[in-house]
């Protein structure tokens, strides 16, 4: 339905689009993402004729886009731009009734199929109940609808969106999407918006196209286009891609810069921990705001403490859930250890898959270790008293052990062991 053809767009000198090819599909809800600079706005421009390419070109319905007049172009596609400022204060019902200026024969008044559509786009948006207000008494929100309102009076088969949630509140943002989701599963709608926030995009939109410098860098599906890979190439920023639980989409969460922000303060002290199951996420974010240089291993994929390490951005040994550590992964929880001036072991359960995280103790009698001994080892054992058997050779063997019950205390503790 539209396609572009190798568009180069170009400001002045500074290239911009370096050849995009795209074919949109009638009734697509795409989302167009990408950095500052990438080129965002500018395709979407070039798509709706407000600029026009240095060289390629733009199909809609396989009719060139420069072959069809202003006129034509507005019954079929409509844009509605970053910038909603109106400079004037019209009402709502005049505002969204200049949708249909491209039906309407000079001189004439306004048709009764032109009040009949604006009626029906003011029920949909929910503008009904602001008809008579002036465009400057409303909220953010409120003003976005009416725009959109304005957009769909056009009865077009394509809405353009810059930004459309830009400048509101999270619960703006979700009535608006909301409403875009609705016109295009109801209406078949092809809606395409440029955004920079990945989430709400991945929640709504069938498919995303990522852009890096001008050209396509991903395209597809969510779940194919937000990788953490790819987000590393293209923002150059560190991030956690999770499943949103409800939708299944992926949810992009940030990893703040912990190297970078906490070497004026980091301690020479490194302490590695052996956790799991979320026994130590409360208290590795103490310890990494502290300063401590922290690793910690061997953790499940998508247990809760990989979880927090993941974000920290703590060194960490990862395996696969529901099956026994391996050898290599023991090795590098081994030069991990060697590395450290204090072992932690969290009261975390025990079971076949695990149970190395507790052997390898053994290997280290000179190095000093904090064991959580909060829980019986006996409630923690799944293994039929394998692992309380090692627990007590521990205990009986190594000189160098501290037992906790109260993890209110392990700061404390920590402190008068690194001096």
């Amino acid at each position: 339905m539209l396609k572009t053809d190798k568009i180069k767009f170009s400001y002045a000198r500074e290239k911009v689009l370096r050849g995009i090819d795209l074919e949109i599909e009638a009734g697509s809800f795409i989302g167009i993402i990408g950095p500052n600079a990438s080129g965002k706005s500018t395709l979407l421009k070039n798509m709706s004729q407000t600029l026009k390419p240095e060289s390629g070109a733009v199909y809609l319905d396989h009719q060139l886009l420069n072959d069809y007049s202003s006129l034509e172009l507005a019954k079929k596609m409509a844009v509605v731009p970053q910038d909603t400022e109106v400079n004037f204060n019209f009402n709502v019902y005049d505002i969204i009734m200049m949708g249909r200026h491209p039906y309407q024969k000079r001189w004439s008044g306004l048709s009764q199929e032109d009040k009949k559509i604006v009626k029906e786009v003011m029920e949909v948006t929910d503008t009904l109940k602001l008809r008579g207000k002036l465009i400057n008494e409303l909220s953010g929100g409120e003003r976005q609808r009416v725009i959109i309102a304005r957009a769909l009076a056009q009865k077009p088969d394509i809405l353009l969106l810059d930004e459309p949630t830009s400048s509101l509140d999270i619960n703006y943002q979700g009535e608006i999407y909301d409403l875009l989701n609705y016109l295009n599963q109801e209406f078949n709608l092809t809606i395409i918006t440029v955004s920079h926030d990945l989430n709400l995009t991945a929640q709504y939109c069938e498919e995303l196209l990522l852009l890096k410098e001008g050209r396509i860098y991903a395209a597809g599906p969510a779940e194919e286009v937000l990788t953490e890979n790819n987000i590393k190439a293209v923002y150059n920023a560190e991030v956690l891609i999770k499943t949103n639980p409800i939708s299944k989409k992926p949810f992009v969460t940030l990893v703040p810069e912990v190297n970078r922000i906490k070497k004026s303060k980091q301690k020479d002290f490194k302490i590695h921990i052996i956790a799991g199951g979320g026994t130590a996420k409360n208290w590795l974010y103490k310890l990494e705001n502290l300063g401590y240089q922290l690793s910690i291993g061997v953790l499940n994929i998508g247990d809760a403490d990989w979880q927090a390490a993941k974000e920290l951005g703590i060194k960490m040994v990862e395996a696969p859930p529901f099956i026994d550590i391996s050898e290599t992964e023991i090795q590098k929880n081994r030069e991990l250890i060697e590395k450290a001036d204090l072992i932690i072991l969290s009261d975390l359960p025990f079971g076949h898959g695990n149970l190395a995280n507790l052997e390898v103790l053994f290997d280290y009698p000179e190095k000093r270790k904090i064991l959580f001994s909060n829980f019986d080892i006996k409630k923690r054992d799944y293994i039929k008293g394998k692992a309380e058997k090692i627990w007590n050779k521990l205990l009986e063997e190594d000189q160098n052990i501290y037992l906790l019950k109260e993890k209110d205390n392990l700061i404390s503790k920590i402190k008068k062991l690194e001096n």
